[in-house]
């Protein structure tokens, strides 16, 4: 039975979200009370649009700035799996993902390697660049929801440690490694989850590449494995009859490309046997991208915000 129970959920990269005097990868970067605040607000105000129940945040350097920030707007629940790293007192170079619910958050926990699925396999696993966030939400009539929210390794090469010659081939090979390997650990950890404990699942990020790449693509890639979890991306399941076009949510001077995505488990997917809500809207917030007001846009992500609307049938 068709409900009017809605659910929205939403993806925001906040962009060196840094309170002063703290500053974000060099000593420049700090910034002044009035761009402070004029982030802060501009922040604010773009959440609030989206009128999410859920949301998933990258770049968070700052997380009490952004918890309270979260709690104006209304979001009791928040959480982190892990701290910015602080490279030298407070220069930051490493920031985290977090999570902002309007529900309680029942359960969190960092999503990590699982070894025992790679046993047998000539492989050092590495480390997440930044751990992915699994979090169990509880929605009143609705039950628990998995939300996951991660922010896969950038395309930016990564750097020879020993202040060698760089060789920009290796930095970009390693990068796309890492990335496609943090793909694989976030896909598995997320299927033994749904295993042990079957719910509406949801993954929300900055995946860092086009979900048709060899790296982040193997989060949605059929294995022929028969898997009881299977993730396939919103867009695909909203625009099923291809009435419109996919809006970028970053873009790289004058190209545009889709980085942030939301997948959604059988649960969202109408052909599924299992299927209990229907994505009734996608909504990509870019105009600050796209049509820059200076005065409104000067401290705005460089990347859209994605959220999609959710009615259950029950």
């Amino acid at each position: 039975m068709l409900t009017d129970k809605t659910l929205t959920f939403a993806t925001a990269n906040l962009f060196n979200f840094v309170e002063p005097p703290s500053a974000f990868y060099d000593f420049d970067n700090i910034y002044e009370k009035e761009a402070w605040e004029g982030k802060c607000r501009w922040t604010q105000n773009r959440l609030m649009s989206l009128d999410a129940d859920i949301i998933g945040l990258q770049e968070v350097f700052s997380i009490e700035a952004a918890r309270r920030l979260c709690t104006e707007m209304e979001f009791p629940h928040f959480a982190t799996v892990e701290t910015p790293h602080v490279e030298d007192d407070y220069i930051y170079s490493k920031p985290v993902v977090a999570i902002a619910s309007k529900f309680p958050i029942k359960q969190v926990k960092p999503v990590t390697p699982l070894a025992e699925l790679f046993s047998g396999y000539p492989v050092l696993l590495p480390e997440f660049s930044r751990h992915p966030i699994f979090a169990i939400v509880e929605v009143p009539d609705l039950g628990d929801i998995a939300v996951y929210v991660c922010h896969l390794k950038s395309q930016r090469p990564t750097g020879n440690d020993d202040n060698g010659e760089e060789q920009p081939l290796v930095g970009h090979w390693l990068s796309f490694l890492q990335r496609g390997w943090e793909a694989v650990m976030l896909r598995l950890f997320m299927e033994h989850e749904y295993q042990n404990s079957p719910c509406p699942t949801v993954l929300m990020g900055d995946m860092n590449q086009s979900l048709d790449s060899d790296s982040t693509g193997l989060l949605v890639k059929d294995t022929g494995i028969e898997r009881r979890l299977r993730l396939v991306d919103s867009w695909q399941v909203y625009n099923a009859e291809g009435h419109f076009q996919r809006t970028p949510t970053h873009y790289h001077f004058a190209n545009g490309n889709v980085l942030d995505y939301i997948l959604v488990s059988q649960e969202f997917q109408t052909n599924s046997q299992v299927s209990l809500a229907d994505i009734i809207e996608y909504q990509v917030t870019d105009t600050h991208l796209i049509n820059p007001s200076y005065e409104q846009d000067k401290y705005a992500s460089d990347h859209a915000f994605v959220s999609i609307t959710t009615r259950f049938v029950l």
